[in-house]
């Protein structure tokens, strides 16, 4: 096998795949990244250029390259508007592997990956952690979050998610429908809901149970792998999905259900072994509208939506779904949010990575929802809910950034 051979082997991806880009700039038009930076390797055809030249055996792979390989908090937009309907995701994920497979990981991957694909450690860390959280850290305007003490240089308040003591899924638990049985599901939970927002859990499964649905929670779930997959950590993230598959292929329920967008993205398209089927809540929720239609929310309030990236962008899910079902609901008015699409500046491990440019994406995100005056600005991420409620807090806004299943879950009696 030539250099050439192996180099292309190690990508995975033909000359095909990539040279489908013809740089036509589209991309440069909606990456939040560029929008920052305004230097061309943040873009997606910058990042495709450099993927094809090395894949040729032109240039080689350095530390640098990797580092542009890195600059991307893989929102999925440029892939979106694309002309040509590239396969940035697929062309990224394995010029990142590449870079892990020479050079490791970086140190702040390396940790959130070790963190998460280690759930005994995550466990042993909250009870260490959760009884220092509250006095080492202050309270927020955001439920389950925490403020750090003290400002950082050049990024101001940063917000933590709260740890807590006990997962959600310490024990294998059936919550059994309220009223006739429509039908049973597992609720995939993930790392963020078991370990952090174990209420927003909590009210995950008590909207499925006043919908009709018995919900299975297993135990024996894991990280769903995305951590590891977007980072090029390709060994961990099929550990990972080998230990899933093991809990959930055959569970006797009708559907898996996630609540975390990037959950469900993995889910359907990195788990295609699967036999069974997976649903985002807000495709149960818009499939339940009649339903819906009966519920009440304690009092009048405005809220506005937060479209995940991977949820309009990686699981396809229309953009109207959210919204038809927050009109249904009484006393809950819904206030339309300027470039709802776009990022927040999350990105997994690319806010830890970049945290001044994914400060300056937060920003323009939190400022767009201060403009709708809400109470309420609600998403179906908690990756997302964590990064907004900072940066609500940075901007001192009273806007509380919430999950879904937080505010459905108060319109149950």
């Amino acid at each position: 096998m030539t250099e050439r051979e192996s180099k292309k082997k190690i990508f995975g991806i033909s000359d095909e795949v990539i040279e489908k880009c013809v740089r036509c700039g589209s991309c440069r038009t909606v990456c939040p990244v560029f929008n920052v930076t305004h230097e061309e390797p943040s873009v997606a055809r910058g990042k495709i250029f450099l993927a094809n030249m090395i894949n040729k055996g032109n240039i080689e792979l350095d530390k640098e390259a990797a580092g542009i390989f890195n600059l991307c908090a893989t929102c999925l937009r440029c892939a979106e508007i694309c002309p040509l309907k590239v396969n940035y995701e697929k062309i990224i994920i394995s010029a990142r592997a590449l870079c892990v497979e020479k050079f490791g990981l970086s140190p702040e991957k390396k940790a959130a990956v070790f963190l998460f694909s280690n759930r005994e450690l995550l466990k042993a860390l909250g009870k260490v952690a959760a009884p220092l959280t509250k006095i080492f850290t202050k309270s927020s305007k955001s439920p389950q979050n925490r403020l750090f003490p003290i400002d950082i240089p050049k990024i101001g308040k940063v917000l933590l998610p709260e740890i807590k003591s006990k997962p959600f899924n310490d024990k294998d638990r059936w919550y059994s429908a309220k009223g006739k049985e429509k039908g049973k599901v597992a609720f995939f939970s993930g790392c963020m809901f078991n370990n952090f927002y174990t209420e927003t859990a909590q009210n995950v499964v008590k909207v499925l149970n006043a919908l009709g649905y018995s919900v299975f929670v297993p135990r024996d779930q894991h990280c769903c792998g995305a951590p590891a997959l977007f980072a090029g950590d390709l060994k961990t993230f099929e550990k990972m999905k080998e230990k899933n598959l093991k809990t959930f292929q055959n569970l006797n329920v009708d559907f898996i259900v996630t609540a975390c967008a990037t959950c469900g993205h993995i889910l359907k398209k990195e788990y295609k072994e699967t036999s069974f089927k997976t649903k985002e809540l807000i495709e149960v929720l818009f499939e339940n509208l009649e339903e819906l239609r009966k519920w009440k929310f304690p009092q009048k309030v405005i809220v506005t939506w937060h479209h995940p990236c991977h949820i309009v962008r990686g699981q396809k899910i229309p953009r109207n779904y959210p919204l038809d079902v927050l009109k249904v609901i009484e006393n809950i008015e819904f206030v339309n949010l300027e470039e709802a699409d776009n990022c927040c500046g999350m990105g997994g491990s690319f806010k830890l990575s970049h945290p001044e440019i994914s400060k300056e994406i937060q920003l323009k995100k939190v400022r767009n929802i201060e403009k709708t005056k809400g109470d309420f600005v609600l998403t179906e991420c908690p990756g997302c809910v964590m990064n907004i409620a900072e940066g609500l807090e940075r901007i001192n806004s009273n806007i509380k950034s919430l999950h879904i299943a937080d505010i459905l879950a108060k319109c149950i009696d």
